[in-house]
């Protein structure tokens, strides 16, 4: 760890970037976390010497809107090692490029950019791995997490970058949790609310209600002890999945 102005920012739906924000900090000397919220640091973070890491899940290979909104904002000192690392099912160098032209619209660059195999786990489209083939892809994505943290604190310049695939998954973000529905299963324990990390969620009268600004990272599916939530017909019946190397207290916004 360099100084207190070097730090990883992680955003998570199911746990799996938060997981690799963990790996990385415990091979970097216990490089600060913190989450991507929609509240910036004050302040300007980096500097000569520094690492400022960005760790995150690929959205149809392009950026969560959350992070984008949040490297927008803030405030990062010239001369910053700047670094992103990319948890994918499918495709994620796309993710990579779009974090560099964010970066290069501020007048920086980024300097090392890699992406994570880890189990794909939008329910809505398909049904989650699980047992021992999402345990052997968490060790696999581990030991690729040693290397990157190497070839970071070793300050190497590489970024595997491919053009974005798409153009954004949210055209329509209003409509986006239109389908989201509760069961009879639901307890009214309000995790959903607490976990969602947008703040997309309210508990009303003991259930939750979607706000219109969903980023469909699926926590609320994911993480529901009830198995309450489903989105629509899509859901029913699949696997829950949320990586079992976190929990949901680490998750939770700290506020």
């Amino acid at each position: 760890m360099s100084d207190k102005y070097s730090r990883i920012y992680w955003f998570s739906g199911t746990g799996n970037s938060l997981y690799a924000a963990k790996c990385l900090s415990a091979e970097m000397g216990g490089l600060p976390l913190e989450q991507i919220t929609d509240t910036v640091p004050e302040g300007a973070v980096g500097g000569t010497g520094t690492e400022v890491g960005f760790v995150f899940p690929s959205y149809y290979g392009n950026l969560p809107r959350a992070v984008r909104a949040f490297v927008e904002k803030l405030e990062i000192k010239p001369n910053t090692y700047l670094f992103t690392v990319v948890t994918k099912g499918g495709v994620g160098s796309g993710s990579i490029n779009a974090m560099d032209k964010a970066l290069k619209a501020k007048n920086l660059r980024l300097n090392y950019g890699k992406c994570v195999h880890m189990p794909a786990n939008y329910v809505v489209s398909y049904n989650p791995a699980d047992g021992d083939k999402k345990a052997k892809m968490l060790d696999k994505a581990e030991e690729h997490l040693r290397v990157i943290a190497r070839e970071i604190t070793g300050r190497m310049q590489s970024v595997r970058s491919l053009p974005v695939t798409a153009n954004n998954l949210y055209n329509d973000v209003e409509k986006l949790d239109a389908a989201f529905a509760v069961n009879g299963e639901c307890t009214g324990c309000g995790l959903c609310e607490k976990i969602c990390p947008v703040r997309n969620i309210k508990l009303e009268n003991g259930k939750p209600e979607w706000q219109h600004w969903c980023e469909h990272c699926v926590a609320c599916i994911s993480w529901c002890p009830a198995k309450a939530i489903d989105y629509g017909s899509k859901t029913k019946n699949r696997r829950r999945y949320r990586n079992p190397r976190v929990t949901a207290e680490e998750f939770l916004r700290h506020e």
